[in-house]
């Protein structure tokens, strides 16, 4: 791994001060069933240390008492037993700097160690020194089930999460890659750079999000760390987005939130909410989980994962030629199709409101996909190309694949058919009803 190769450009302690910083062995089994409701949230101080290196941690928690408002101290833990999701800052910045993230998670059912660290700057990070206090944190934390005030109330099974930002960013990604910590099967590196190559003994569900319009950590940087790993893993970018704009940003929490539910709590309903809770005009939406069904029959939904929006027969329609467009998420029929076996490796994809199926207008690139009474027309044929959690659909008839025209994120565009990139735009998100 060279400095050459991953140059964090520009990032010295001043550089990042100036931005205002100061405001993921083998997979272990999930947890149980995520909670239903959210918790209040309480925080401990622990003054730790790994040999000579500080590593005073705050480790937030469910508690009992009402959802809401701040951290209290050493309040009473709630009933029952949550996994470990780590937090680590950026530079200049603190645990309680990073409430906006650090109480939405502890909220959802974990117990959240957050370390304040001084950092010297990136140098200090590429030594590895943060990464490795990062263990030495996670299996002081994991051992206060033993004893003490959160005694029998931390998940030691289900693997640990970690997440960070900036500098916390690249120490978490520095857990996948270069200081690997095979007890993580969940991580969330955030506006960070590369690492280094994934560890083989990594099988992390990993999240990035980004903007690309960071000066600091580069968007480029972040996408290669992205790219060199193998799914489950998804990138949601704000576009437009500088170094901590999306903080204040609601899709940001709650993005991380159901992806730690998912990969940590095994739950399935915050999976499917992953490209809804990302969608928007100035985000981009990447994901390849993994997690396809093993009977590709069957009734979904389809979720575009450039928009985060569900293929939709217009205006509910039950007439033969209504057209297939994009909408958010209604729970209507019009938004559930139910995939037939054709033979020979096709599928008919019929609309569970009308019984209709999908059909190409034409051979044509841009032509209309409308709802017809069925046939054995071969352009009511669509083969599954799968990407590990989506899958892309190319018409037998065409060879074209079925495609949200102009990578149009607006309620409404129309769903056609183009020549087959297996971009975003003709990826969805298959999600059994």
């Amino acid at each position: 791994m060279s400095m050459q190769r991953r140059a964090f450009l520009g990032l010295g302690a001043a550089g990042l001060l100036g931005a205002g910083a100061s405001l993921l062995g083998a997979r272990q089994a999930a947890a149980d069933p995520a909670p239903a409701d959210p918790f209040a949230v309480g925080v401990r101080r622990y003054d730790w240390y790994r040999g000579s290196r500080p590593c005073t941690t705050y480790v937030y928690y469910p508690a009992t008492g009402s959802p809401g408002g701040d951290p209290v101290t050493n309040a009473p833990v709630a009933d029952g037993v949550f996994p470990v999701y780590n937090y680590t800052h950026g530079f200049g910045s603190s645990p309680q700097g990073s409430e906006f993230l650090i109480r939405p998670l502890a909220a959802a059912g974990f117990i959240v160690p957050a370390p304040h660290f001084d950092y010297d700057g990136a140098g200090e990070v590429w030594s590895g020194e943060p990464s490795q206090d990062v263990s030495e944190i996670i299996t002081r934390t994991l051992n206060l089930d033993s004893s003490g005030p959160l005694a029998g109330h931390i998940d030691t099974d289900a693997g640990v999460g970690v997440s960070g930002h900036s500098l916390g960013g690249m120490t978490t990604h520095g857990l996948l890659t270069a200081w690997p910590d095979s007890r993580i099967v969940s991580a969330n590196p955030q506006s960070c750079e590369d690492m280094g190559a994934p560890a083989a003994s990594i099988t992390a569900k990993v999240l990035f999000v980004h903007g690309d319009n960071d000066d600091l950590t580069r968007y480029d940087s972040a996408r290669q760390a992205y790219d060199e790993l193998t799914w489950p893993k998804a990138f949601l970018t704000f576009v437009g987005g500088s170094h901590t704009s999306f903080w204040g940003d609601d899709r940001f929490p709650d993005t991380v939130v159901d992806w730690a539910r998912w990969s940590m709590y095994g739950d399935t309903a915050a999976r499917d909410r992953l490209p809804q809770d990302a969608a928007g005009s100035d985000t981009r939406w990447e994901a390849e989980l993994g997690e396809e069904p093993s009977d590709p029959t069957g009734v979904y939904r389809l979720a575009a994962q450039h928009s985060g929006k569900y293929a939709d027969i217009d205006a509910v329609s039950t007439s033969a030629g209504a057209t297939l467009i994009q909408w958010p998420a209604t729970g209507r029929a019009n938004q559930r199709f139910e995939f037939v076996d054709a033979g020979a490796g096709h599928y008919r994809i019929r609309a569970v409101h009308s019984g209709l199926v999908l059909q190409a207008a034409s051979n044509d690139n841009g032509a209309d996909i409308s709802q017809q009474p069925e046939s054995d027309a071969a352009s009511q044929q669509w083969r599954i190309v799968e990407h590990g959690g989506a899958v892309s659909l190319i018409n037998r008839a065409s060879g074209l694949a079925m495609d949200v025209w102009e990578y149009s994120t607006a309620d409404g565009a129309r769903i056609s058919q183009y020549t087959y990139t297996g971009d975003a735009n003709q990826r969805f998100a298959r999600q059994a009803v």
